[in-house]
């Protein structure tokens, strides 16, 4: 079962945070954001992480896995 929050399934909320988190990884990479490399390479990480749990609950929604 898929949680629930504000109305909607958690991996809309999932993708939002993705893509806000790729924007900022972009934002740091162009350097119009000044932050240190060591923070560029740890949300490369937490990218990572949210996309593959985001793909997998959508695999998982889609395949019947999972519901709502």
């Amino acid at each position: 079962m898929i949680p629930i929050i504000m109305g909607k399934p958690l991996h809309l909320w999932l993708g939002l945070l993705l893509l806000i988190s790729i924007v900022f990884q972009i934002v740091v990479a162009r350097r119009m954001l000044p932050i240190p490399f060591r923070w560029h390479r740890i949300m490369g990480y937490v990218i990572l992480l949210l996309a593959i749990i985001h793909g997998s609950i959508a695999i998982g929604l889609n395949a019947g896995i999972f519901n709502y």
